[in-house]
């Protein structure tokens, strides 16, 4: 089968490769959309260091079944499904604890196991769910989703707060839709030249970093600042910003997976006593069912889909400042 695979930094290649096959438990899924993300991309420059290379990489997938690893699962074949990517053990202290995605002993699709920027990828069963009614690019952006969908379970906003998401990539952009769902003061911040503003401006009120200051004196209680302020610029710069935007006990929900070091203000965190907030994979029931419903457009946010052999050019084209989410189509 044709993939792409990573040998390191800015060594992705197009290359014919073994097809998987699915062992007793799991499923061989033909991809029919993949997405290229924030990590993906880090993975690529470098400042994401993989669990193991070469690699496949990929995990916002979307296909149809078409081969099971056991009789029990032949059922499945030919469903639509999208997969959750970190397969644990189910016996460590964490998915004992309710806490499976930080499994001791897990391995994650695309970082650690091949994962869906191929013509197949095999997954194992308990962690597909079901995308009829779903497009394969709504597919492809469940994860996603559901990632920010945690963020809001670990984080809950209330109906009156102010809320600001730094960035209007799609992480930026998904967050603020689900923002909206709760409270009506959203705006996001972005750069005064940005080509992502115009879908941006779909959803929310988009302002420069400035501006969102001065809306800070103007109309939060005493000009002290958002509740709640999610950083996802994919820059390590994005911290800082969040901190002077954020009030006094405030909430920062950090979505920011770039890989690289960050330097703040420790001191004010502390004085402004900031809850900092990470969160990452979450609940792909929910996020089904937001795009099923349409409270949530995701598919707006695909600005691009190339073919697997431009899957190199693709990636570049990814950090291209008019890009939000590129997807492959095997």
């Amino acid at each position: 089968m044709r993939a792409l695979v990573l040998y390191g930094p800015g060594n992705l290649r197009l290359e014919n490769v073994p097809e998987p096959e699915p062992e007793s438990g799991w499923v061989k899924i033909r991809v029919r959309r993949v997405g290229i993300c924030g990590t993906d991309k880090a993975l690529y420059k470098g400042t994401y260091p993989p669990r193991k290379l070469p690699l496949i990489p990929g995990h916002e997938i979307a296909g149809e079944i078409i081969d099971v690893g056991s009789e029990d699962l032949e059922g499945l074949i030919g469903k639509r499904v999208t997969t959750e990517i970190n397969v644990n053990c189910g016996k460590c202290w964490f998915c004992r604890h309710g806490m499976p995605t930080h499994c001791s002993q897990r391995e994650t699709l695309g970082i650690s196991l091949d994962g869906g920027m191929a013509e197949y990828v095999v997954t194992r069963a308990d962690l597909l769910h079901p995308i009829d009614g779903l497009s394969w690019e709504e597919g492809a952006l469940v994860e996603p989703l559901a990632a920010v969908v945690e963020m809001l379970e670990m984080q809950p906003i209330t109906p009156s707060a102010n809320a600001a998401v730094l960035g209007i990539g799609t992480i930026g952009l998904l967050a603020a839709q689900l923002l909206s769902l709760t409270t009506p003061n959203v705006i996001a911040v972005a750069r005064e030249d940005s080509p992502k503003r115009r879908i941006a401006e779909k959803f929310v009120e988009v302002l420069t970093f400035d501006e969102a200051l001065r809306y800070m004196e103007e109309k939060t209680p005493d000009g002290a600042g958002f509740d709640y302020v999610v950083e996802a610029t994919g820059s390590p710069g994005g911290l800082g910003m969040a901190l002077k935007l954020v009030r006094p006990r405030g909430v920062i929900a950090a979505k920011s997976t770039h890989g690289s070091p960050v330097t703040f203000d420790y001191t004010s965190m502390i004085v402004k006593e900031v809850r900092l907030v990470g969160s990452r994979c979450g609940p792909f029931e929910k996020a089904i069912d937001l795009i099923r419903s349409k409270m949530v457009d995701v598919e707006s946010l695909v600005t691009s889909v190339h073919s697997l052999k431009d899957g190199v050019k693709a990636f570049e084209r990814s950090f291209d400042r008019k890009e939000i989410k590129v997807q492959l189509e095997p």
